[in-house]
């Protein structure tokens, strides 16, 4: 790649400023606004290619490449690229937010329907009204939240504190998240899970080696909190005490909170199953009385407990002190403002927005209609779900994308046997995996009871504590008890995947299955009019993709019935450690933006599912097709990435989430396969060449 000129950097300092300026057209002026100009990195540094998902870089290019031997993914996206728009109140622009869009135009229909006859319609229908009903959300305004916090204040003592959160009518927070899952060990039951509440800083390694993006997001939150303190009658003084104090408490806890690295490690699972009986739970905490919480919360019947940092209980039993009260109180009081902003008053409400496009630089906000979609399939998934097929069917699509699951699955038994680096012992259980993965597409068959739950009369806050109130129910009485496969229940980190109409796809290692959902059927990812090359190159890429997860370094790890079990031999899995590692050094080796590098470690799990999707389906169009017209599964693989994002997002991704970014994982992805070399003429000396000898297939 052609390196930029001093004076298209110059350009670029001077666009970036701008737009920089102009993001904080949605934010306050203070001290986010005095501190954003220290915060503008360099974007245009990356090795091998730039990074063009940030649209300061893509503004920069005049015109497309002449050929694709540099930079694929910019050459197949070049025209959509440079005219992609980010819609106010969004981070960024890509497939999934195209389908995003279309779906909750559809969603909206649904909400605003009122031929559809069922109760779950009803139930959507009513919160969806709520939500946008803000003459009653203004009347009521910040007086719940001020009710709650006043309540967290007037505690004088540690006895009074643990008081409140043992009382049936507190619905606040309590320093630890909980729930139900399936156990690692025994899936086949329900697990009640305590894990680590989360930071404001996101990852606890900001609280030991602070960055700059550590200081912006602690910059947003003493802003915006302020303001909100201020708003319910402390002084900017005592507001910005009580942030100092929040921080240097979230200090304390982060130092027994995993890292975000740790959480993408493939030992994270091991290192979280932790599961004891209620007696060895008891003896975790002295004076912090989180049993005593969770039974009045319903969890009294609960024996088994997955406790997944049990260093986090122990540090929070050591500050669970008197002397600590104060910290204490301030820390459940930023929690309710944090958590309640966004169901109170229209500025209440608004001040939540800009909170949120601070952190992530998003201008401008959504409509209200397709916010208020937004909170009803977050809060109402069954309901929205069910009330979504009953106006559309979706029979044809399941039936479409459960015989490309099979198919995928086919050829990858193929694959597995071919691999000549697997002993027999290995292959066979690898097989017996594969067979038993269940196949969830479009819509699952079997979703929760509902059938106690009403909203009738409630305005919007009321509704949400109804909800919440009603799901904490439903966690413990599922507590201990067998584990249904059929029902579809998502619960903790993948509790977003209760909404089936989400654009994306899963692998759920414990039920061992793959989850097509409905939400990412569209635009250039499914058209039930693609040639079989654009539809093997998208769709068939990702359900290939997730079939892969069960043999990445993390879903490898559980057996054919989801238990965490080791069925590899000893000589095998050392063949596949340094298979990942070479995988691992390679990616470490990319630069992205502001001389920071990529880590293999946090995207390995990631890329080997990219590699083994493309591979698979590369496989399945050669085995089908006496002519494969390549150029079309690559392109239609490389379309479906596309995307423009601020950096703000990008930094985010690159640091906190598993994926590679959009680029990286479509140009590492091609370049592995020689169907693409021979395809694009990619010889020695082009950016996308790279040597056989350094090629890291692990599949």
């Amino acid at each position: 790649m052609k390196k930029i000129s001093l004076l298209m950097k110059r350009m670029r300092q001077s666009l970036l400023i701008l737009m920089t300026f102009a993001m904080l057209l949605s934010c306050p002026t203070g001290v986010f606004a005095e501190q954003a100009a220290e915060w503008l990195p360099v974007l245009n540094d990356g090795t091998p290619w730039v990074d063009y998902d940030l649209q300061e870089n893509i503004a920069l290019v005049d015109e497309k490449p002449a050929s694709p031997k540099d930079d694929f993914y910019l050459w197949v996206n070049y025209d959509w690229l440079k005219s992609a728009e980010i819609e106010p109140g969004n981070y960024s622009a890509d497939a999934f937010t195209a389908i995003e869009k279309e779906m909750t135009k559809m969603c909206i229909d649904v909400l605003t329907d009122p031929t559809l006859q069922s109760r779950d319609a009803a139930m959507a229908q009513h919160l969806y009204n709520a939500y946008l009903d803000w003459d009653a959300r203004n009347a009521v305004g910040i007086a719940p939240l001020q009710k709650a916090v006043n309540r967290i204040a007037s505690v004088s003592t540690l006895d009074e504190l643990t008081q409140l959160m043992l009382s049936k009518d507190y619905t606040g927070g309590v320093f630890f998240a909980f729930d139900v899952r399936q156990g690692f060990n025994n899936p086949d039951t329900w697990i009640t899970s305590i894990r680590p509440v989360s930071l404001l800083l996101m990852d606890s390694a900001e609280y030991r080696n602070r960055t700059e993006q550590g200081d912006r997001y602690e910059a947003v939150y003493r802003e915006f909190m302020t303001k909100m303190l201020e708003k319910l009658g402390y002084t900017q003084e005592e507001a910005s005490d009580m942030m100092t104090r929040v921080f240097a408490l979230e200090a304390e806890l982060a130092d027994s909170i995993m890292t975000s690295a740790e959480e993408m490690a493939p030992d994270f699972i091991q290192r979280i199953n932790n599961e004891m009986s209620r007696d060895e739970a008891t003896t975790l905490c002295s004076v912090f009385p989180w049993l005593d919480i969770l039974d009045v919360r319903g969890f009294s019947g609960a024996q088994r407990f997955l406790v997944e940092q049990p260093a986090y209980l122990r540090k929070l039993d050591g500050i669970y002190r008197e002397e600590k009260l104060e910290d204490l109180k301030n820390y459940l009081i930023v929690k309710a403002i944090r958590y309640d902003m966004n169901k109170l008053d229209r500025e209440t409400s608004e001040l939540f927005n800009q909170l949120y496009n601070c952190l992530f630089g998003i201008e401008g906000f959504k409509p209200d209609e397709e916010n208020a979609c937004e909170a009803v399939r977050s809060t109402l998934p069954t309901q929205m779900d069910n009330a979504f097929f009953e106006k559309y069917d979706a029979s044809k699509m399941k039936a479409d994308i459960t015989r490309l699951c099979e198919e995928a699955i086919d050829y990858y038994r193929q694959m597995l046997s071919q691999e000549d680096w697997l002993t027999e012992e290995t292959r066979a259980k690898a097989i017996e995996k594969l067979d038993a993965i269940k196949i969830i597409a479009v819509y699952p068959e079997k979703r929760p009871d509902y059938s106690s739950l009403t909203l009738d009369g409630l305005g919007y806050f009321d509704c949400n504590e109804t909800i919440d109130q009603y799901h904490t129910a439903l966690n413990a009485s599922l507590a201990d008890q067998p584990f249904d496969p059929d029902l579809w229940y998502c619960t903790g980190a993948d509790s977003w995947a209760n909404d089936v109409l989400t654009p994306n796809a899963l692998y759920d290692p414990p039920r061992n299955a793959m989850i097509i959902l409905r939400g990412i059927l569209g635009d250039v990812i499914y058209q039930e009019d693609m040639i079989d090359e654009e539809l093997y190159g998208a769709i068939g890429v990702i359900i290939a993709h997730e079939i892969s997860h069960a043999f990445d370094p993390g879903g490898a790890q559980y057996d054919a019935k989801g238990r965490l079990n080791n069925w590899w031999t000893a000589a095998d899995r050392s063949v596949f450690s340094a298979r990942s590692q070479k995988l691992i050094d390679y990616f470490d080796s990319i630069i992205v933006f502001n001389g920071m590098h990529v880590s293999g470690q946090n995207v390995q799990g990631e890329v080997i599912a990219d590699l083994g999707g493309v591979k698979c389906m590369l496989g399945l169009l050669e085995q089908r097709k006496e002519t494969v017209d390549y150029r079309a599964f690559f392109e239609s693989f490389a379309r479906y990435w596309r995307n423009i994002t601020s950096w703000e997002t990008e930094y985010y991704f690159l640091q906190q989430d598993p994926h590679p970014l959009n680029i990286i994982r479509t140009n590492s992805a091609v370049q592995q396969f020689p169907q693409f070399y021979e395809t694009y003429d990619i010889v020695k000396g082009d950016g996308m060449y790279l040597a056989p000898e350094d090629r890291v297939p692990v599949w």
